[in-house]
């Protein structure tokens, strides 16, 4: 079920959310339109800075990359997809147009591997 946010609903977002976002306008190879991606700001970060949110972009397609980390859990989305873990994006809160689910704490302790690497966390 996908909950419309910008209708004024009560939905929130949380770490390992997946919501769809206009990701309009970008360069070169970052991944661009209305798209499904992965919320992975603290807790803390979604209750303070309230007007932006730190997401990846998500791709149906499977490059066979190991940092592209597999969706599991009732994330919403119709088909496999995977997090590319590799394009880090603050964005504007009015960027997401709704919330399709959740991803399970597997996909997100897997997605924080790349994360601390890719951050040098």
């Amino acid at each position: 079920m996908i909950a419309d946010v910008r209708a004024g609903s009560a939905v929130s977002l949380w770490r390992g959310s997946v919501a769809w976002a206009d990701l309009s306008a970008t360069r070169g190879r970052e991944q661009s339109g209305n798209r499904p991606v992965l919320v992975v700001a603290s807790r803390a970060y979604l209750e303070i800075i309230t007007t932006l949110v730190v997401v990846l972009p998500i791709t149906s397609v499977r490059r066979g990359w190991p940092n592209h980390v597999p969706l599991r859990g009732a994330h919403g989305l119709d088909r496999a997809s995977w997090v590319m873990t590799e394009q880090v994006r603050t964005i504007s809160r009015d960027r997401i147009s709704a919330v399709a689910g959740l991803v399970d704490d597997a996909t997100l302790s897997d997605v924080d591997v790349y994360l601390r690497d890719f951050l040098d966390l």
